[in-house]
């Protein structure tokens, strides 16, 4: 058994964060020398690496983190209203002045847009913009800083774009440069329609067509392709599911103990978020609610892609009760990241040619 938490400084909320690992987590990170970037409910953006067998964890408090895209050095994700862009000042990350040559990455805010109350889940980097899935306003969109956001696709029986979360659109399959599959918990056009089917109503729809590849879904999210393999998560049964792209046929890949969202793959491994129930929520006749919810836990599985066998199991202890999603950051084994806040405390400037850690005393560090 290992656990990890994260310390007082380098971002990490007030009480710390605690993680349980079943044993086989950290060494199976250390293997694939990656770390894992994970949106957590209610408060937090953690980042989980793994080097020399030691658990490491940084956690970046936001407001109602949501959605988030990682690609290379930066990661964005998605608050109530706003937008975050995060990048890793890789030539300084050594120089960290709280504590020098232990971080391979240090990630800092640089960007920020102020979208609105969207509730954007599934995002990815498409170059320099963000795609993301507007749920509250039912549409694919991208998000620039010439608008609050631009409108790019809609699903086919939405007649209207408005603040009403009619279908709750949330999950998008994003490959070789384009949005391919959505997952929508219901496919209604009256404002939050998709209430009244949410335990069997959920569908996988192909974006190119507006056809309904897979049906009677309860409430899937985080559909993905690794290769020419779709998979997508089932939450109210605690499914993963793998999804035939000719005739939407369903395999059930495993099965966890908690509501599936979010969903990565690296080197042959599954990692899948798990979330408790949301007690707000009350009980909607859920599969995975029939036992109360009982055993169920908020943390990240890794699975065996090619024998469905769970390899072992990240559990927070405290400070999370959902996972959102995660992404897997590879050959990064000692990250940290710096709130907003932090960042002022001690602000970072990086150019192409290096940077600096400017300290309050008045003296650089190079």
């Amino acid at each position: 058994m290992t656990e990890s938490q994260g310390a007082g400084e380098g971002g990490s909320v007030a009480e710390p964060i605690k993680v349980h690992d079943s044993g086989e987590v950290v060494p199976l990170l250390n293997r694939l020398r990656c770390s894992l970037a994970i949106s957590t409910r209610p408060t937090s953006l953690v980042l989980f690496g793994a080097a020399d067998m030691t658990p490491t964890l940084a956690a970046c408090p936001l407001y109602r983190p949501m959605g988030m895209a990682v690609d290379g050095n930066r990661i964005a994700i998605a608050g109530a209203n706003e937008l975050f862009i995060f990048m890793n000042v890789q030539s300084i990350a050594k120089d960290f002045p709280e504590r020098p040559n232990y971080y391979d990455a240090v990630f800092v805010p640089r960007a920020m847009y102020f979208t609105g109350y969207c509730d954007l889940h599934d995002m990815a980097f498409d170059g320099g913009v963000i795609l993301a899935v507007n749920t509250r306003y039912s549409c694919l969109c991208v998000i620039d800083g010439q608008y609050n956001f631009t409108p790019i696709w809609q699903p086919p029986f939405i007649s209207g774009l408005a603040p009403e979360d009619r279908c709750h659109l949330n999950g998008m399959a994003f490959a070789d440069r384009r949005a391919q599959y959505v997952t929508m918990l219901g496919m209604s056009d009256s404002p939050e329609g998709w209430r009244d089917g949410m335990a069997d109503g959920g569908v996988l729809m192909e974006i190119v067509n507006g056809r309904v590849l897979t049906g009677g879904l309860s409430m899937p999210h985080s559909p993905r392709l690794f290769g020419q393999r779709l998979f997508v998560l089932e939450g109210g049964r605690g499914n993963v599911l793998e999804i035939d792209r000719a005739s939407g046929a369903k395999r059930v890949v495993a099965r966890l103990p908690g509501f599936t969202h979010g969903l990565a793959e690296f080197g042959g491994v599954l990692f899948v978020g798990m979330s408790k129930l949301r007690d707000r929520r009350g009980p909607r006749d859920l599969p995975i609610e029939q036992d109360g919810g009982e055993g169920l836990m908020a943390g990240i599985a890794a699975i065996d892609l090619a024998t469905g066998i769970v390899l072992g199991t990240l559990e927070f202890l405290n400070g999370v009760e959902e996972v959102y999603d995660v992404h897997v950051m590879p050959n990064i084994l000692r990250p940290e990241i710096r709130d907003p806040t932090k960042w002022f405390e001690l602000p970072s400037v990086e150019m192409p040619t290096g940077g600096f850690w400017l300290q309050r005393n008045g003296t650089n560090k190079i």
